[in-house]
């Protein structure tokens, strides 16, 4: 799992994840002793999102957290990111009707485009991404009408 080499209140800690981040309680070893934390997501503000880079290279973007997940409105009307990564493309707008296996849009993840097609037919309502933009995992993307 990936490590980390972080400051608080001027202490450097070696931290290493050893469980995946996404979920609601992490294993983490903090200078070799292990602890079970608990993950919250915290909504990010507009700005926050803008400000931070696509891609980056260098040992500041090996350290940079994970995007914050942005909370989830409910699940049948909505569609959200599988995994993180970068919007490639667009493919519906807004008013679109849309049929199941439809592609909705790109996200390009590890040198990789992954394809978001439609899982039902629906009116698209609300698109929440554009492209070029970061998405968290679990981040609402798009929205289809009631």
């Amino acid at each position: 799992m990936k490590r980390y080499r972080i400051q608080v209140d001027g202490r450097t800690f070696d931290v290493q994840l050893l469980s995946d981040p996404r979920q609601n309680t992490v294993q983490v070893e903090v200078d070799g002793q292990a602890f079970s934390v608990g993950v919250e997501p915290v909504a990010a503000s507009v700005a926050e999102r803008a400000a931070e880079p696509v891609a980056g290279s260098g040992p500041e973007a090996a350290v940079r957290p994970a995007a914050v997940p942005v909370p989830q409105a409910p699940s049948g009307k909505t569609v959200t990111a599988p995994l993180p990564g970068v919007i490639k493309s667009l493919a519906v707008q807004p008013g679109q009707q849309v049929t199941p296996g439809a592609t909705l849009l790109v996200i390009e993840a590890m040198k990789m485009d992954n394809v978001i097609r439609a899982s039902r037919e629906g009116v698209v309502e609300t698109i929440h991404v554009a492209e070029g933009h970061r998405v968290a995992h679990g981040q609402v993307m798009l929205e289809y009408r009631a």
